[in-house]
């Protein structure tokens, strides 16, 4: 048997197929930061897609490699909002062991991140409830402090499904409230403390667990809230620049 030559060089890895998904990874990610702007400012209405197209600066085959009809679209930006929602929250919210403080951190985090970023929340407010509940992460967290909650004696005992239901419908109008820019420096905290109330926590207590200190919410760099935000004020500056007669 002939032995390869010691000198024969080994054969390279193929990095092409790694290359090629990490590409399209990228051409998918931005996709979904334009459509979520897209969305935000003008719900799925007819013409949606031609917008993200320019956005994207794609071409309209490339679009439809990733989301082949309006639905499929959302539910993209839906999923990518929630998962982007619950990375960046959940580690926050589990610092607490209580489950109604942990409810009542999640929904102040949430309308700090609705106040920092208005894309996102123009996104909840044109989607609805289905914003939330598409994602599916971001509501099964809210479940997992729902049914300890329950289980601990710290909510009403009602069915876990009809709670989620009290509690999200409030969010979407919560949003609506933040963006319109009409409420008051501490009404994350309001907003927690009577959500907390209506599920039959006391109002001292509830009151303690939506006034406790939080940890600062830190957005990396790479995340879509980022990316969207940057995006925005760069267009925003952009319209702002005197024009040449």
């Amino acid at each position: 048997m002939v032995s390869p030559s010691p000198t024969q060089p080994a054969p390279t890895e193929d990095h092409r197929p790694r290359v090629a998904a990490e590409r399209r990874e990228r051409t998918r990610a931005k996709l979904i930061a334009c459509a979520l702007a897209v969305i935000a400012q003008r719900g799925l209405e007819p013409g949606v897609i031609d917008e993200v197209i320019t956005a994207a600066g794609v071409a309209r085959g490339t679009f439809y490699n990733y989301f082949r009809t309006h639905e499929a679209l959302w539910a993209g930006v839906a999923e990518a909002v929630s998962n982007e929602i619950v990375r960046v929250i959940d580690p926050l919210v589990l610092r607490h062991r209580d489950p109604a403080a942990r409810l009542a951190a999640g929904l102040r985090y949430a309308l700090q991140l609705a106040r920092t970023y208005p894309l996102f929340a123009g996104f909840v407010i044109r989607g609805g409830v289905a914003a939330i509940r598409h994602g599916g992460q971001a509501t099964q967290n809210i479940m997992r402090d729902i049914d300890a909650g329950i289980a601990a004696g710290r909510f009403a005992p009602l069915p876990a499904a009809l709670i989620l239901d009290l509690v999200l419908g409030p969010v979407v109008a919560a949003f609506a409230s933040v963006q319109a820019d009409d409420t008051p420096r501490d009404y994350p905290e309001q907003f927690a403390q009577a959500v907390l109330q209506a599920l039959g926590v006391p109002r001292a207590a509830a009151q303690r667990y939506a006034t406790r200190e939080l940890a600062p919410i830190e957005i990396p760099a790479s995340s879509l809230l980022a990316h969207v935000r940057k995006n925005a004020d760069a267009t925003s500056s952009r319209s702002r620049r005197p024009r040449n007669n």
